[in-house]
This record gives structure tokens, sequence and C-alpha cells, in this order.
């Protein structure tokens, strides 16, 4: 048998498989039946999967990933638009709406207009999708039968009547249904069933595709790498705004769509099936969507550019030699095409009688009530017309425009016709002010602009003057490119259609005010609350439950009416004859039944006629009355809700004081029984009620009366429960009283808990007191024990500075001494690199010894006035001979300004940056200058070191962080920027540093300036002397540590001095008195037991009746003790001593001794 009649062959047993489906469904036995909510979770999946079809693959071969838009947006729907579904289900069902076009006019005052150009765009928008479908059918045939190109010859003639038998199907078969209702169960599970093969096989091509067909996931792998540059799917880029456009073109279509609105709002029944399709349907698609990917892929590799990318479905199987997956594939097709042409053909039909037809064949029975005519069989024979009309334009536009275009094209197309219902139908849920004028000015924009961009391009030549050049040469009005924009034909169409359409729709809202019908449906759709189902039932309508029968039978048949009548009575418990006049439930389930049949508005105007009013004044009076006493029905449920919500009991008296209205809570806090809950119960029958059960206490009853005269609160005590209430009234303007009761046992229970609180809270203030002031006791105590701990630490470190770095200089002073002897031999080497140890080990004990004396407090500033040169020039004396030695040049720019501040510290804390420059500097220059900063100077040093990285700022100031780059260039600890740190702390300064790594860094420290006057200048230091021979010099060494002395010794005797060596204040006395020669020069310690060394210069001194040049050797590097000896012209050289310093103090002291 050839591949056509193959073909057809499956098509006809499809649709015999349907057919059964629709009219058995309901006969098999309950266990074979799906539950009804994944049925109905599955038929909401219909749209997306017949997209997964025609228009996915294609769609993602020829412009990349974008075509999972519409499967998000549709997903996003049913997640995130789910409350929109809910809201629109209940609107649904309370208004009797059974299509999009029947919602939308009932929204705008039950609109005909409104209603109709919904119904006429859906149906003008929805042609070129249904004749997608047609050419589906046809082109899948084609290929199925070995046709793979798409210019093989599609006028076959078995083609043409396989599509006309499925357009006789959907007339004669699947159209047929249960005249009263257009929903019915057949229906749905066909769907359902469509929808499962159409998925099922889609996931069986694409795992196949995947797997197998092309050797292994691996090897198809491989080959679309290798063919990575022409696969678009692999390189093109996302388009947020196609992606966009998707989105909302996928979120619109769940409602938007007829068969989609009819399946998601009419067909939903609630038992939870609504909350499983917000999870099941989108699932459904995303797992159906994961394989458009290897599908499209493997068409674009394995079939020539010219194959048809819609049919890549059925084209993979066939190419891989897969004949049996093919029919399978082709199978899944049939159900992709022919669903979507049955279901929104159905629908169109089913709006185009209610919305288009009947209002025409209505209004001559408008000014003719008295001949009724009969509907039933005029209504199916319009509906079958039209259904017949919808298929045959559908079927000869495929002809004339589908094998220009894509089916992804062409289905856009249709879509962007529909997304025009999208302003009209969120305003219709938003917006009290939408009106039915602006709903259709927007409609009316939108779709003149979707007409002009997006359907006049695909009817005209391409090469056409009006698409290449604009109207009458307007390069703007190019329908592909609107105003120069350059975007897809659908994204454009969809934005300017759009917004065309939203402009309209605000201003022809604003133009006019509602009119009081659509004010009220206003109200309905837009509230939170529900409308009342029944209205109020003071006003009797003018019509008998048999004319009400006769009107609706006229549409759906007398049988069926009498069947519906008597269930509806039976279930609301009414007993009313065909002579009877009609109550308002009747009325209104009545024209819910119409509803259903012609729609809402239609409804609304058979009833009109059918109750009497003929002139159109009156018909409009009677809408309003009916609507507004629904209005008043739905507000005093409103009110009753609200106040049953409260925790307050709230009761309404008249002016003769009967109860006539009152709150569920009011009927909980009293408890009354229910003959006292009634219209015009005394105010006295309550009381007296509450007086004998007890709740009123020993009150008068004559003065119980007098309680609803009073304003002020009264509280009763509920003997049952122990509540206390409080009873407050108010009176109201026209007569009566309106009263509250409030549960306020609990605002007692804590007032009494209050006043207990307050009585013993004296007493606790003063426990509290003493617990305080014992608290400060031993807080005091406290800090006392820590000031001594300061103290004794200070102490501590001091003497311990003392005993370390006593045999730390007398070491110092042995190895001079040594290398003083050893000349030029090569031990002398050896001992060089233990005096650099020893004076390593120096820096780091006076730079811990610093640290400990600044953070524990034993530095004390002592501001003093001085030019800022001074310092600057005892940098340049200090750092010049270090700089030179590592071949940098130091510069130090002099600066004459008066500055306030410790002058000991700020020369240490510049030393320390100097210092720091000089070490880390590899080559060029350190710079030293000053700027002025208003009232304060800023002390810059600059270097072209190594730099610091800004990640390592934060850290530099800490105790022993040093860069990884720096100890490469030199040994340190990393104390020097923690004492500068701390020095400036200390000073009350700011230091700032900015580096650039590998280039440079810039410390600055801010100074004030003083205002005081200038101190005189120092006198120029005189021309720096070779150092004078020691040969024969006398030195007196006072010192108490026998090593310090012997080391001394050594270094002394080396330069050729003559050494006495003294070790205590007695020695020294014996020496004075037994030795009449008067020594060249003192050199003492400080500390030496009970005595110092300034008390030894003194006494020496005065011995000699001389002025001896003297020295204070010593650890103690306390201010107090320089300014001591400063004051008394004694010099000071700190332990450990350096030879070369303590050489050239004793050749200055040579120098002047020989001047004198």
């Amino acid at each position: 048998m050839s591949g056509l009649y193959i073909a057809v062959l499956i098509i006809v047993l499809y649709l015999a498989f349907q057919s059964i489906v629709v009219r058995r469904a309901n006969r098999l036995p309950s266990r074979f039946r799906l539950p009804r909510p994944f049925v109905y979770s599955i038929c909401l999946a219909a749209s997306g999967t017949s997209w997964l079809y025609y228009g996915s693959a294609s769609y993602a071969a020829k412009n990349g990933i974008e075509f999972v838009g519409l499967f998000l947006g549709i997903g996003l729907m049913f997640t995130l638009g789910f409350p929109v579904l809910g809201k629109v289900s209940q609107l649904a069902k309370s208004e009797g709406i059974k299509s999009i076009s029947d919602f939308v006019g009932a929204r705008y005052g039950k609109s005909f207009s409104v209603a109709a150009l919904v119904t006429g765009i859906t149906t003008i928008g929805l042609i070129p999708y249904i004749a997608l479908q047609f050419a589906a059918i046809h082109q899948m045939i084609d290929i199925y039968s070995n046709h793979m190109n798409e210019g093989a010859d599609h006028h076959h003639m078995i083609i043409a009547l396989v599509q006309l038998g499925i357009a006789v199907y959907t007339v004669f078969v699947a159209a047929r249904g249960p005249q009263q209702k257009d929903r019915y169960d057949g229906f749905i599970k066909a769907v359902a069933v469509a929808t499962t093969i159409k998925l099922c096989v889609f996931l069986l091509v694409g795992i196949a595709t995947a797997t197998f067909l092309f050797g292994s996931p691996t090897e198809l792998f491989a080959k679309a790498m290798a063919q990575k540059q022409d696969i678009p799917l692999l390189t093109t880029g996302i388009s947020v705004a196609n992606l966009f456009a998707l989105m909302l073109i996928g979120a619109s279509t769940v409602l938007l769509l007829p068969n989609q609105f009819y399946l998601t709002i009419v067909e939903h029944r609630g038992g939870g099936e609504m909350r499983l399709a917000r999870w099941f349907t989108p699932l459904l698609l995303l797992i159906g969507g994961v394989f458009v990917i290897p599908i499209a892929v493997a068409g674009t590799i394995s079939l020539p550019p010219e194959a048809a990318s819609d049919f890549y479905f059925i084209c993979v199987p066939i190419v891989a030699g897969q004949k049996m997956l093919a029919g399978i594939a082709f199978l899944g097709g049939v159900p992709a095409a022919t669903t979507m042409i049955i279901a929104p053909s159905i629908l169109l039909s089913i709006m185009i009688t209610n919305d288009l037809m009947l209002p025409l064949l209505l209004r001559p029975a408008a000014g003719n009530p008295a001949e009724p005519k009969d509907y039933t069989k005029v209504i199916p024979r319009i509906r079958r017309w039209s259904l017949v009309a919808i298929l045959g334009i559908a079927w000869a536009y495929q002809y004339f425009v589908s094998w220009k275009m894509d089916f992804s094209e062409l289905a856009l197309i249709s879509a962007v016709a529909v997304i025009q219902l999208v302003p009209p139908f969120v305003g219709a849920l938003v917006w009290h002010r939408g009106t039915a004028r602006g709903a259709n000015w927007g409609m009316i924009a939108g779709f003149s602009v979707w007409l002009y961009t997006m359907v006049i391009p695909t009817l005209i030549d391409p090469g056409s003057g009006l698409l290449t050049d604009g109207p009458l040469g307007i390069a703007a009005l190019k329908p592909q490119a609107l105003f120069g924009v350059e975007a897809a034909s659908y994204v454009q169409g969809l934005f300017f259609s759009l917004a065309a359409n939203i402009v309209c729709y605000v201003a022809g809202s604003l133009s006019r005010s509602a009119t009081p019908l659509e004010r009220i449906q206003a109200s309905v759709f837009i509230t939170d609350k529900a409308p009342l189902s029944t209205p109020v039932g003071t006003l009797q309508p003018s019509i008998t439950v048999g004319q009400l029968k006769a009107t609706v039978s006229r549409y759906i048949g007398n049988e069926q009416a009498e069947l519906a009548f008597a269930s509806f009575h039976k279930r609301e418990g009414i007993l009313l004859d065909d002579e009877d006049g009609a109550d308002f439930k009747t009325v209104h389930f009545a024209e819910q039944l119409l509803s259903g049949i012609v729609g809402s508005p239609s409804a609304r105007m058979i009833l009109s006629l059918a109750m009497g009013p003929t002139g159109p004044a009156q018909r409009r009076a009677q809408i309003l009355l009916e609507h507004a006493t629904d209005a008043l029905a739905q507000n005093r449920y409103l009110l009753q809700t609200a106040l049953d919500q409260m925790d307050q009991g709230i009761c309404v008296f008249d002016p003769q004081y009967r109860l006539s209205c009152w709150n569920a809570q009011f009927r909980v806090l009293l408890n009354l029984p229910r003959d006292l809950q009634r219209m015009g119960t005394p105010f006295r029958s309550i009381v007296h009620y509450l007086y004998e059960r007890g709740d009123l206490g020993s009150a008068d009853p004559a003065l119980l009366n007098d309680l609803a005269k009073s304003t002020a609160p009264w509280r009763i005590t509920l003997t049952d429960t122990g509540q206390i209430i409080e009873i407050s009234s108010n009176s109201i303007p026209d007569g009566g009283i309106v009263t509250t009761l409030t549960d306020v046992t609990q605002a007692v229970n804590a007032d009494h808990l209050l006043r207990q609180t307050n009585e013993s809270l004296e007493q606790r203030v003063r426990n509290r007191t003493n617990e305080l002031t014992l608290a400060n006791q031993q807080l005091a105590k406290a800090q006392q024990r820590a000031e001594e701990a300061n103290i004794s630490k200070t102490r501590f470190l001091a003497d311990a500075g003392h005993d370390i770095l006593q045999p730390l200089n007398a070491a110092r002073l042995y190895s001079s001494s040594l290398m003083e002897r050893l000349g030029n031999s090569r031990e002398k080497q050896l001992v060089s690199n233990v005096d650099s140890s020893l004076e390593a080990v120096e820096v780091i004990i006076n730079a811990l010894l610093d640290i400990s004396r600044l953070d524990t407090g034993a530095l004390k500033p002592v501001v003093s006035v001085f030019r800022l040169d001074s310092l600057l020039e005892q940098i340049v004396r200090d750092f010049s001979p270090t700089a030179h030695a590592r071949g940098l040049t130091l510069d130090v720019v002099m600066s004459s300004v008066v500055v306030a501040t410790d002058r000991n510290l700020l020369r240490r804390l510049v030393q320390n940056l100097v210092s720091n420059a000089i070490k880390y500097c590899r080559s060029g220059k350190v710079l030293v200058g000053a700027r002025r900063r208003g009232d304060r100077i800023e002390l810059q040093v600059f270097d072209t070191g190594i730099g610091i990285p800004k990640s390592q700022l934060e850290n530099i100031f800490r105790e022993f962080s040093r860069l990884a780059e720096g100890m490469k260039i030199s040994d340190g600890l990393g104390l020097g920027l923690s004492i500068v740190e701390r020095i400036a702390k200390i000073l009350d300064l700011s230091v700032q540093v900015q580096s650039t790594p590998n280039k440079g860094s810039m410390f600055s420290v801010t100074i004030p300036v003083s205002k005081a006057a200038a101190p005189p200048a120092a006198e120029n230091v005189r021309a720096i002397r070779p150092a004078a021979p020691l040969s024969g010099l006398s030195v007196l060494c006072i010192d108490d540590n026998p090593h310090s002395l012997a080391g001394m010794q050594e270094l002394l005797a080396t330069w050729g001095c003559y050494v006495v060596m003294l070790d205590s204040g007695e020695a020294l006395k014996a020496y004075c008195q037994g030795n009449p020669g008067v020594p060249d020069v003192i050199l003492a310690d400080y500390n030496l037991g009970d005595e110092n060394g300034l008390e030894m210069v003194a006494y020496t001194r005065e011995h000699f009746q001389r002025h001896i040049p003297a020295a204070l050797v010593t650890a103690d590097r306390s201010n107090a003790t320089r300014d001591q000896a400063n004051a008394e012209d004694i010099a000071v050289i700190q332990k450990p001593v350096r030879p070369a310093a303590l050489r050239a103090l004793l050749s200055h002291f040579r120098q002047a001794i020989a001047a004198e």
C-alpha cells in the first residue's frame, strides 16, 4: 500500500476513534475513567501541544532558543496569574458567561457592540490559524507520501477530499451535542485523548531522535558541534523583545483564545481541578518543549535547507529510515491539526450566532412582542452555517497565503490579532472607569494596526512600493518598519497594535461617563466579593412561571425547558405553578440558562421583552431597576459580612428602642435565647433578662431602663463565663441608638495587675538602687585594681627593658672593641656580622619597648612651639648617609612654618616614615615636604618604592604586618608603622596613605599650625670637623653592671683612652678623695641602685670645681630623664651604645676641651 493511502487510512481511523470517544465517553465503567481534574488539566495543554508540532521546531530551527517564550508565558499564567484564573472562573459562574465575547461584553454594560466586535476580531484573527491546520494536513500527507520538498504538487484530489472529510466531520459529528448548553463531557474527553496522543507521540519522536536515530546521543552531539555555525539554535542569541513578545502571547492565549477560554473557564467545575492544572499543565508543556531542541537540531543537520522545517517531527524519522516511527509521527500530527480545526471553529460558530446573528433576529421581535417565534431549530441552523462559512474561508485561505509563509509566522499573526482583547479584558478586571466606548475604540484601533502591519504584507507582492518605500513614499509608515523600528514582524505588530489599543481604550473611556449599567457591572467584576446569586424578593417580576418556561423553550425546546425548571424548583424548594408569578430566583435561573445558549446580552434582551415593557426607555428602566436591586442586596450582604467580622458586638435599636439590627458577635457575647434574637425585641426585655440571670448585679430594676438613654459606658459581668462586657451607646440622628459591646476582661485584668505592680514598684526601685550602688562600688574597686595593674605593668616593662638592654649593651661594646683590634683581618668580617646582628636585635627590642610605652600611656606629650625646618634639618642629618649608601636621593623641602606639638614624638614619627621609605625603595628617591591646609600643615613623605596594594592598606598599621614583596627587600618585624599610628593617636594627628603598586607611596601627617611667634632660628651648624684623636683622653666610667663596664673599658682602651671604672657612689667618693687628677669626660649610667648618674656627675663636678663634659649612658627612654639631663648640660646616649655615636661624642668633647 502506498504512503498516500496509509496516510488517508490513519486520518479516517483517527476521526472514527474520536467520534466514538465523543459519543461513548460517559458509558465507560468508572474504574476505567481518568479522574476529571486530570482530564481538565490535560485539555488545557491542547493549544500548547499543537504549537509543539506546527511552530516550535520551525521557530527554533530558524531563531534559536526563543521558542520557549510561549511556554514560559503559559506557565507564568498558570502560576503567577492563578488568582486571575480563579476570579474569571468565579465571574463566569455567577454571570452565566460561556465565551470570551460574552465575558468582555457583560463587563461593559452587557454591550452587544463590544461582544460583536470581540467575536469579529477573534473570527478574522483565527481564520489564518485554522487555515494553517488545513495546510498542515495537506503537506503532512504529501511528505509522508515521500514528497519531501515544499514545491511538490499540492493540488492533489485525494488530499482535497481528505480536507473536505475533516470539515464534514466537524460540521455533522463534532459539533453535535445537547442544545441546552454548550458543555458536554464527550467533547472534553475527546480533546483530552487528542492532547494525550499528541504529547506521547512527540515525546516518542523526541526521545528516539535524541538517543538512537543518529547512532547515539554522543554522535548527534558531535555532528551538531561539527556543524554548529549552520545551526541557529546553537549560535543565535536571545532577543529580549522577541522573548517578551512570545511570553505575552503565551500568557494571553490561556484565556483569550475561544477554545482555551471554554476549556479553562467554562469547563472548570471546581473540585481542585484548577489547583491541579496550576502545575500539571505547565509540566506537560515543559516536558514536551525539552524535545523540541533535539528534533530541531537533527532536522537542521540531516535535511536539506529547502526541507519544510515545520515538519521536522516526521521528516527526521523518514530520513533515518524509520518507517514505523514516521507512521507514528504522522499519527501525532493528525490530532495536532484536527483539534485546532474542530475546537476553535465550533466555538467561533457559537460566538457568531450569539453575538452577531441573534441580536439581528431579536430586534424585529422587540417591536412585535405579540408574535413569539420558536428559535430551537433556528439557532442550530445558524451555528451550522456559520461553521461551514468559517471552515470554507479557512480552507480557501490556505491556498492563497499559507504557502508563502512559515507555520510559526502564520500562527503568530493569528495570536497578535487575539492579543487585541488584552486591554478591554484586563481593564474589565481592574479599572472602574472602563466603558464600552473605550473598549470599542481600543479594539478597532489595535485591529487596524494589526491589519496594516501584519496582514497586508502577506497579501501583496514583497517588492511592492508600500512595503519598500511606505505609503506615498513616507518611509516612517512602512508596514514592516513602522516609525523606523526594525524588529521581527510579530514583535512590531504586537507593540504598535497594543499601544494604539491601550491609548484609544483609555481615551474612549474618559471621553464620557460610564452608564449606570456599566457602573453596576464594573462593581460586580472588580469587587473582591462574589456577587449575590439571588436578588432580593421585595419586587415581584411581572411574568408567570409558565410564560418564563415558554420564553426559554423557544431556544432550548419544551422538553429541555420543563426538565430544567423542574430540577431547579426541586433543588431550591420552590413551590410555584405555571400560573403563579415567577420570583426573582426563577427569573435569574432563566437568565443564566439562556446565557449558556445565546450569551449574556441576548439573554438579558429576551427576558426584558418577555417581562412586559416594550418601549426602549421602559426596558432600560426595568434593567436598571433589577440591577439596582441586585446592588442593594450586594451592599446589604457586604455590610452584614463586615459587621460579622468585627470583634465587638453591635446592635441597633429603633426610636422605640426595639432591636432592628445586630451582628454575630452580639449573639456570642450576651448568649441571649432565640426568642430575644429577633427583629422588634424591646431593649427592656433584654435588660431584664440579663438582670434575672445575675449579670447586672444588685442594680435597681427600675433604673435599668434608663441605661438605653445613657451615653456613659457601663459594664456588666457575665455570671456564666466571668467575662466583663463594656457597653456604650450613641444616638442615631433619626432616632434610636447604636450600641457596642466590647469584651474588656483582659483589659480589666491587666489594670488590676498594673495596680499590683505599681504598689511593689517603689520597693523594687529601692532594691535596684541598692544593687546599683553596690555595683558602682565594685566597679570603682575594679577600676582601681586595673590602674594599679597598669602602673605595675609599666614599671615591669621599664625594669625589664633595662635588664634586657644591659647585656646587649655589653655585647655591642665587646664586639666593637674586637673589631677595632682585628684591623683588616678575616675575623673582622665575622665580628662585623655579629655586630650587625646585635644591632638588629637592638632595633627590635627598642621598637617593642616603644610600643609598650605608647600602649601603656607612659609617654605623655609635651607640647612645644617650634619651626618645622629645625626638625627637617635633623632628618637630613640622620638619613642622608643611609639613603646615599642605598643609591637613593633624599630631597627635603624646608618649611619655616611654626607648629605646636611634641617635638620629640613628632621627630620619631617622621623618622619612622622616612626610614620605611628608604628601606622599601630599590631606586629613585625619597621626597619630604609640607603643604599648607588652612590652619594645618600636611607633612608628606613620598617614595618611588614597591608600593602597597589597596587590599593591604587597612593592614599595614597592624603590629608585625609586612608585605610579601617587602620581606624580600628588607629585614624587620613590621613595627614601624604601628609605632607611627600610636604616636599619631597620642598627638591627636591624622595619618593618611596613598599608594600605587610598583610606583610608590605617599604617607602624610597633618599638624596644627601655631599662631605664636616663631622662635629664633638655630645658629648654622658649623662644618663637621674630622673626628679628633682620642689617645690620652681620660674617661671616668660609672656603671653598676660589671659586663657593661668591662665592655666599655675594652672599647675605650682600643681608642687609646685612659679609663677609670667605678661601680657605685662610694667608689666615686673614694676615687675623688684619693686621686687629685681631674677626668676629661664622665660617662655614667642612670640607674645605679639607690643613686643615679645625674647625681654622680653633679658630685664629681662639685668636687673638682670644674664643669667636666659628661654623658648619661642609660636604657631609660623617658622624656623626664632626658629633659633633666639637658637642663644640667649632660648629653644622653641610649643603651645599647652605638660605638660610632659614642666616638663622635667623645671627639666633640675633646675638641671642646682643646678650645678652652
